[in-house]
């Protein structure tokens, strides 16, 4: 069977409460292909994209980074 995006409905929206819970620094994505949600920080320090399949894990990960930059250390 081929892929739909209604497929994959209730991720797409968790990631855009994760989107506008961490915002306005983040964005997240559900990427289908490798089935984690994947954030990315658009702040003015350098992030590596985080990717992880439990979204309270990359949630906790997300403001873990933020902690970080506040207190000016790299993440």
């Amino acid at each position: 069977m081929r892929w739909h995006p209604g497929h994959d409905r209730e991720e797409r929206d968790l990631a855009a409460a994760l989107a506008r819970r961490h915002a306005p620094y983040w964005v997240v994505m559900w990427s289908y292909s490798l089935r984690v949600w994947v954030a990315f920080y658009t702040g003015p320090a350098r992030v590596a994209p985080l990717k992880c399949a439990d979204p309270d894990r990359l949630s906790r990960q997300m403001r873990h980074v933020a902690r970080t930059l506040v207190l000016g250390r790299s993440p």
